[in-house]
């Protein structure tokens, strides 16, 4: 199995090298400066358990901007200071309703937008892998080793995908076994579609069942399962957007009637008023 801590370290390389400098934001600046003095107090409150959790979590997100563990756990300090201030602050004004919801808005931040993080990345992988193992799938089948043809359409690719890719076929150079390399993907993105690709590449490999045809049967798999995914999605949504339909057009359509009703009648509500 892959070691995490190096797995870990060869992220933040991936990360570091592929990170371009950004200018922050003034808020931001703020944010993390807030955030230094009460990050150490932080990390002992959520102890060492928590901390590798929240580390895998953030890998699985492919550490959007950068953030790794040190720096997520320095902004959620910063936010939930930022938070107590204004909840004393709508305190002392007297509106206390008001600060409780900013207090649990701003010290929940943090985790809301890594949700978010995490639901997009997701998706991305879900919409870019089929096309990605098409081309895999033809490049293998031409003649070029499996490992030169996963390094070549990562070159052409960009993505969540190809980053993972990246980082199997990094894993792999420093010698970490095929399997070992894939099953750590299959366990940093928690998709579908990659559990499906990996299961199908190491069945393959054991059976010695050529690449080539493995990789189209793994991409017809996955776009099935794709189809259903969106099938019930689509299933889901439906009761959704009838009963949004209704609340907006049935509260129209009464006043047109009775409209329509009242002008039909305006003689007699004329005379009914003494008008």
């Amino acid at each position: 199995m892959v070691r995490e801590d190096g797995a870990a370290y060869l992220r933040d390389d991936l990360a570091a090298q592929a990170e371009e400098p950004q200018r922050e934001s003034a808020f931001v600046r703020l944010i993390d400066a807030l955030g230094v003095r009460g990050q150490r107090t932080l990390r002992r409150v959520y102890g060492p358990v928590r901390l590798r959790a929240l580390d895998r979590r953030l890998r699985g997100a492919g550490n959007p901007e950068g953030l790794h563990l040190d720096l997520f756990i320095q902004r959620e300090a910063g936010f939930i200071l930022l938070s107590t201030v204004l909840f004393l602050f709508c305190a002392l004004m007297g509106q206390l309703l008001i600060g409780v919801v900013m207090a649990a808005v701003f010290s929940g931040w943090m985790y809301l937008w890594l949700a978010q993080a995490v639901r997009t990345r997701r998706k991305a992988i879900e919409r870019d892998l089929p096309d990605f193992l098409d081309v895999l799938a033809v490049t293998v089948r031409s003649g070029t080793p499996f490992r030169n043809a996963l390094e070549r359409v990562c070159d052409h690719f960009e993505g969540p995908v190809s980053e993972e890719m990246r980082t199997a076929l990094h894993e792999m150079r420093l010698g970490v076994s095929r399997r070992d390399a894939f099953t750590a993907v299959r366990q940093r993105c928690r998709s579908e579609s990659i559990d499906t690709f990996v299961t199908a590449l190491l069945q393959s490999e054991e059976l010695g069942t050529p690449i080539g045809e493995a990789l189209q049967g793994i991409v017809k798999e996955i776009r099935r399962e794709r189809a259903e995914q969106v099938r019930r999605e689509a299933a889901r949504t439906a009761p959704q957007v009838s009963l949004i339909a209704s609340a907006t057009m049935l509260p129209g359509t009464m006043i047109l009637m009775m409209g329509g009703m009242l002008y039909a009648n305006r003689d007699m509500i004329s005379g009914l008023l003494g008008g």
